[in-house]
């Protein structure tokens, strides 16, 4: 496990605290309207779509993240009684895929036969099924949330009995902890005759009409917000002064970036536990065994550190966080990068607001923070240059390591730029670079680009945790016949106009991988 890893994995168990989430759908009529999907011409409906949805968002978890790193969710049908139950909120989540995968799997009418509702919605009494499930969860909540998805604008009609009772219900969201979370794929909802009273008498948040979510990836992006982290956040503390460990400033250090990796998860395993390392060694023997080795030179002995020795040289007294040393002009320079940057913004919980005046003196001043970063124990004295940045409507300064003299590599020879070349430009050549930008330009999307390796990894493992066929992995790589029919016709055009050579060696042949350093040979019997 590399150094930033094992960062993370520590300070995430310090951070998590148990959140849940009941994502409740709406059975009104309304959610069973079929409608054309304008990208593959199958026909659907709200309901089927919510329920894909929320299948979407269960599949993606199984290897993705660990439970420290989503919230936990169950399914429920808008309804007062308990049949309305599909998912409860702390099942294994591999029974949660499979459910939800054959109630997907059904068709519309089907769909519309099962689960749509008749008579009116006592909101009220579906609002206290909720919070009898979320008491029912034996755990130190954190956080309750309640998703309702519906096209129903006027759950309680003209009633005004039913009216009250929804309203004394929602009331009650605050003291019980519980934030309600309304989402709608009707795109003339009105919010007027029903819903913004309800978010008024708990909360001063009032919902938004451009948040409707259009179809099934709209919803489940809405979703993913409310289930899963989309970054990391690990609680430091920024001490402002030297020598006094009293005084500090509370903040977090976010990442913005995961690298994709199999996660072991309780939630997603057959028996509902962790699984577990085993080692050979243990106990005193592990500890006093070799862990590292130092060359001292070619021809010399090298010297065997075990883990004592670790925290002999790395050992400090300085608490975990960062250390303010000076203010000082950027210590690196643009583009020079070591090790992967992170942001450091501040505590919602820091009443001071020092924090935000040493961002201001540094933006006024064009200066950093020169600190020190300590993250776990025991670790080497890193030096780090915070530089300030201002994103997503935050202040926050990007944490850049400043490398030591023996860590500064250069190439042996420096790139030189040879001169451009003098083309002679004509509106024939404009037109044809034009012809070609406009088509290789497309909507960008990061899902678009995929690991294959880590994804056929990732199939495998998910086929034997659910007992299902491996499913197909997408190839990504470039399909010559497609790129001939889209840019081919330029791409000949361009070589005549531009006088281009065709760089093709004829003949060549892939040489064999070896035995040396990166290549495989054959193993002697």
């Amino acid at each position: 496990m590399s150094d930033s890893e094992d960062e993370a994995e520590q300070t995430q168990k310090f951070m998590f605290k148990p959140s849940f989430v009941i994502i409740a759908i709406d059975a009104h009529p309304s959610m069973f309207e079929t409608r054309k999907n304008e990208d593959d011409d199958t026909v659907t409906h709200a309901f089927k779509d919510a329920l894909t949805a929320c299948y979407e968002v269960a599949d993606s978890l199984v290897l993705t993240s660990n439970r420290r790193s989503w919230n936990q969710f169950g399914v429920v049908v808008a309804r007062e009684d308990e049949a309305a139950t599909l998912v409860e909120v702390q099942n294994n989540l591999l029974d949660t895929v499979k459910l939800l995968k054959t109630e997907c799997a059904l068709d519309n009418e089907e769909l519309r036969r099962r689960y749509e509702r008749r008579t009116d919605l006592d909101l009220a009494a579906f609002f206290l099924l909720c919070k009898k499930k979320f008491r029912d969860i034996k755990a130190a909540f954190y956080k309750r949330t309640i998703v309702f998805v519906t096209n129903d604008d006027n759950p309680v009609g003209g009633d005004a009995r039913r009216r009250f009772a929804a309203l004394n219900e929602a009331k009650t969201f605050g003291a019980s902890e519980v934030s309600f979370e309304l989402v709608t794929m009707k795109h003339d909802f009105n919010y007027g005759l029903f819903y913004n009273e309800l978010f008024s008498v708990y909360s001063s948040k009032m919902p938004l009409v451009d948040e409707v979510c259009e179809d099934k990836d709209g919803l489940v992006e809405k979703l993913l917000v409310s289930i899963v982290f989309r970054y990391t956040r690990q609680k430091y503390n920024f001490f402002p002064f030297s020598n006094d460990r009293e005084r500090y400033l509370k903040v977090l250090k976010v990442k913005f970036f995961k690298k994709a990796k199999l996660f072991n998860s309780d939630k997603a395993s057959r028996d509902g536990k962790l699984l577990k390392r085993v080692h050979e060694k243990s106990g005193v023997e592990a500890s006093t065994q070799h862990q590292f080795t130092l060359r001292m030179g070619i021809g010399n002995e090298p010297l065997k550190l075990d883990l004592k020795d670790k925290y002999d040289i790395y050992g400090n007294d300085l608490p975990l966080g960062f250390h303010l040393c000076y203010v000082s002009p950027r210590q690196t320079a643009f583009g020079v990068c070591g090790k992967p940057t992170s942001m450091l913004v501040v505590d919602p919980h820091e009443d001071l607001k020092f924090f935000d005046q040493f961002w201001q003196y540094c933006v006024d001043n064009n200066r950093v923070l020169v600190c020190i970063k300590k993250t776990r124990h025991p670790e080497k004295i890193r030096y780090v240059e915070l530089i300030p940045k201002y994103a997503n409507d935050m202040r926050m300064f990007l944490i850049k390591h400043i490398p030591y003299c023996n860590e500064l590599k250069w190439p042996n020879k420096r790139l030189e730029m040879a001169e451009p070349p003098n083309f002679n430009t004509t509106e024939a050549k404009k037109k044809c670079v034009e012809e070609l930008v406009e088509r290789l330009t497309f909507e960008y999307d990061p899902r678009m680009l995929s690991n294959p390796s880590y994804s056929r990894k990732k199939a495998y493992v998910k086929s034997k945790l659910l007992d299902e066929p491996m499913e197909e992995v997408a190839d990504v790589t470039v399909n010559e016949e497609e790129m001939e029919k889209q840019i081919g016709d330029v791409i000949r055009e361009m070589k005549v106009l531009f006088q281009l050579q065709e760089m093709v060696s004829k003949g060549t042949k892939r040489k064999a991988p070896g035995r040396g350093r990166g290549g495989r040979g054959k193993r002697g019997c």
